[in-house]
């Protein structure tokens, strides 16, 4: 799913590379087939080891209203797992 690849990488950026726990998408509006898409996530808070992105699904042109959206929790492994599991970062 690519609104949940997009999370993760948030969380990696964010220098907290991690797994996801749990994800809810809402469908606000119907997704068009053959239209350019923008999809955002960003890293909206953490606790722990737990991190907290939110998403979402535009197209391009429409900027404004949101097709698709989205919460996740990630948990980011301690320090040894994280570089066995994700050793480019």
């Amino acid at each position: 799913m690519l609104l949940d690849e997009l999370m993760g990488w948030a969380c990696a950026t964010a220098g907290m590379p991690g797994m996801t726990v749990s994800l809810q998408m809402r469908y606000h509006r119907p997704v068009p087939l053959q239209s350019p898409l923008r999809v955002l996530a960003h890293v909206t808070g953490t606790e722990g080891r737990k991190v907290y992105v939110t998403g979402s699904i535009t197209t391009e042109e429409d900027t404004s209203t949101v097709l698709v959206a989205a919460e996740a929790v990630f948990v980011s492994p301690d320090p040894e797992q994280a570089r066995a599991l994700f050793p480019s970062l």
